[in-house]
């Protein structure tokens, strides 16, 4: 009897042994099911994968470390909700060190798949300077604005108070806003203009890299607008949204002054009269077609030629007409000249009053030379 008692115990200690090694709870079945899943490179499986080791389900404890691999192994595939679930896990900084830089690489991604949670996020990351991303109101309604309409709460309280508080901003990201949407419909004029708001950096960040995009498909599809194109040649002259290519940057120039764009047609002008020796019919020819283009610059320096016999036959009176051209679009240079040219006589008969009156338009636009020679009258 001993002997049978004995080994009824001994079976049952070898039971609670193989129990205790060998039997799996079914959320330990489920993960490693899902761990030879994502091994094997299933996108989905990857996803769930790290959800599970952010909640420690199936195992000891939670490991973000873990977690966050797999969730950037489902962002790198595609998956814009793991994007947003990593963005969480460096900005919350509970199962990994924060990380906000880390986390605005990943909010930025989500946000722009049309995560409502994420440009949330991303709204207050511009509107207070967050992860290395600059401050910038602009940015932050524009995404609030986007979190907003898809229901997001905090986005929506935080857009009736800039409503409120900066009417102004409101109603410049909503017209810009709908220029992006027309952007994108292919819209090629609104492409052009999206682009020149972003190279300068307003109402929203600067972006050189979207810029560029876009005016990359304004000159490319639809309407091939020249003014496009120039911006383009600018952008490859310096490097900006692209690596610098200067022999693409003349290329597009080219187009863009074939095209009769008139910025394209003054530097072309300038580059020719800046030239060692000085070309001055190419530029002349340049500078009047930007002219007849109506570029304010185009016409001061048409005028200019036209005073000094460069590139071409001198005439004050022609001269006069293309300067008060240039004077009339508020250029005080023009202004300044031709205030000059009735004040002192130079080339017609003295007109102190009009010249006067050019010279006080240069004056109150910050001309230094025209405010001292009317101090010295």
């Amino acid at each position: 009897m001993k002997t049978f008692l004995k080994l009824l115990l001994l079976l049952a200690v070898l039971a609670g042994i193989y129990f205790y090694v060998f039997y799996k709870t079914p959320q330990q079945r489920t993960f490693e099911k899902t761990l030879a899943s994502a091994r094997s490179g299933n996108a989905q499986a990857a996803f769930e994968l790290a959800g599970l080791y952010a909640s420690g389900t199936g195992l000891a404890a939670p490991d973000g470390k873990q977690a966050a691999e797999w969730y950037r192994k489902a962002a790198a595939d595609g998956n814009m909700e793991a994007a947003w679930q990593l963005a969480d896990l460096y900005i919350q900084g509970t199962l990994l060190p924060q990380d906000l830089e880390e986390a605005a690489v990943y909010v930025q991604l989500a946000a722009r798949s049309g995560n409502a949670r994420a440009q949330s996020e991303l709204g207050r990351f511009y509107a207070e300077g967050l992860g290395g991303l600059p401050k910038n109101a602009g940015e932050a309604l524009f995404w609030r604005i986007k979190a907003a309409s898809g229901g997001d709460e905090a986005a929506q309280n935080a857009v009736q108070d800039v409503q409120m508080e900066d009417p102004q901003l409101y109603e410049e990201i909503n017209r810009f806003a709908g220029v992006l949407e027309r952007a994108e419909e292919g819209n090629s004029q609104a492409q052009l203009e999206a682009g020149q708001a972003l190279h300068m950096g307003y109402p929203l960040a600067r972006n050189d890299e979207e810029a560029f995009r876009l005016f990359t498909r304004a000159w490319e599809e639809g309407d091939k607008l020249p003014q496009a194109a120039y911006e383009l040649s600018q952008m490859y002259q310096k490097g900006e949204g692209t690596e610098k290519n200067e022999a693409k940057a003349m290329e597009l120039l080219g187009a863009a002054a074939q095209a009769k764009n008139p910025d394209a047609q003054y530097l072309l002008g300038t580059m020719a009269y800046g030239a060692n020796p000085p070309k001055y019919e190419d530029a002349f020819a340049w500078f009047s077609n930007a002219a007849a283009g109506g570029q304010a610059q185009g016409q001061y320096m048409t005028g200019f030629m036209l005073m000094q016999g460069q590139g071409t036959n001198k005439s004050v009176p022609m001269a006069i007409d293309f300067f008060r051209n240039a004077a009339e679009q508020n250029h005080t240079a023009a202004q300044y000249v031709l205030g000059q040219i009735y004040w002192k006589g130079l080339g017609v008969p003295v007109n102190k009053k009009e010249g006067e009156q050019w010279l006080r338009r240069a004056a109150d636009a910050g001309n230094e030379a025209a405010k001292a020679l009317l101090e010295a009258k």
